[in-house]
């Protein structure tokens, strides 16, 4: 009866199995294969050509690459920073204030919801110079217009405020279901003892909601680390490479310059950086009791 059993689990077991190594292992493997090949497609009668690591050493002669990485830790520093300040502020708004709290999560959740290519578009409007909403509110208050997306000082700053905008709410629902789910007898405790609410928060609050921070921030920080479609719509790289992250340089090395090696080395290579970012956030922090040295 054992073996009939073990069978038939690893019969339910197997399009699952199927579907997982067809969509997630063989790309893999060949997205590997690929970037240890020299593969271009304005080349497509040469083929693939093996050249083991080249690609990857090629990357260590890529200035434009190295940029862009700078770009992408500084967009996911800013953002991802903002995002967790501004997000746990509004949650203990928002599980303090119980009047119409159902009413104000439903509004946080739309700007989660809706697809980043819209919202990207309706910015890349606002901001616009000529009839853009925002220049708009700035002549009425007789104040300069200002060029959000064609100065290259400041259109790295427009693309992380719409990615704030749009992915605090997440923040605020991660935070908030972690504020409702710790108990109440050290809160009563404390408040016994005579201790005011700064300290409550210092000393109970936040050591408590430690853990959903980091589940926040580690989403956030993948998410930040990804971001293609807010900068392509509004700024496409630019002006020139000012706003050029990793992900719109891989993207312009695969489908503007068909060097599917070199794109290939480059989409490993995000993987990993990711995955290492995110296994040092929650190694050095030490929150699921896996804190090194």
């Amino acid at each position: 009866m054992a073996a009939t059993n073990k069978k038939l689990l690893l019969l339910l077991m197997l399009p699952a199995a199927l579907v997982f190594l067809g969509l997630g292992v063989y790309p893999t493997v060949e997205a590997i294969l690929i970037s240890l090949s020299k593969y271009e497609l304005t080349n497509p009668a040469a083929g693939r050509l093996f050249v083991g690591l080249a690609n990857y050493k090629s990357m260590l002669a890529d200035p434009r690459l190295w940029a862009a990485i700078v770009r992408a830790m500084w967009f996911m520093v800013v953002s991802v920073g903002v995002s967790l300040a501004l997000g746990l502020l509004l949650a203990l708004l928002l599980y303090r204030v119980r009047w119409c709290q159902g009413f104000f999560r439903i509004v946080f959740i739309v700007p989660m919801v809706t697809a980043p290519a819209v919202v990207s578009l309706n910015f890349k409007f606002m901001y616009n110079y000529d009839f853009g909403i925002i220049n708009r509110i700035l002549e009425v208050l007789h104040l300069p217009r200002f060029d959000f997306l064609g100065n290259p000082a400041v259109t790295m700053w427009s693309a992380i405020f719409v990615d704030i905008w749009q992915w605090t709410p997440l923040v605020v629902l991660v935070l908030l279901a972690g504020l409702e789910s710790l108990p109440k007898e050290p809160f009563e405790a404390a408040l016994i003892d005579g201790a005011n609410p700064r300290q409550i928060f210092l000393h109970i609050t936040l050591p408590m909601l430690k853990k959903f921070v980091l589940v926040a921030a580690v989403i956030r920080m993948m998410d930040a680390l990804k971001v293609y479609e807010t900068i392509q719509l509004m700024t496409a790289g630019g002006p020139g490479t000012a706003s050029e992250t990793l992900n719109l340089y891989i993207a312009r090395v695969g489908f503007t310059w068909f060097d599917m090696g070199y794109c290939s080395a480059l989409g490993i290579f995000t993987l990993y950086l990711i995955t290492l970012l995110a296994w040092l956030l929650v190694r050095r922090t030490g929150v699921f009791g896996t804190k090194g040295d």
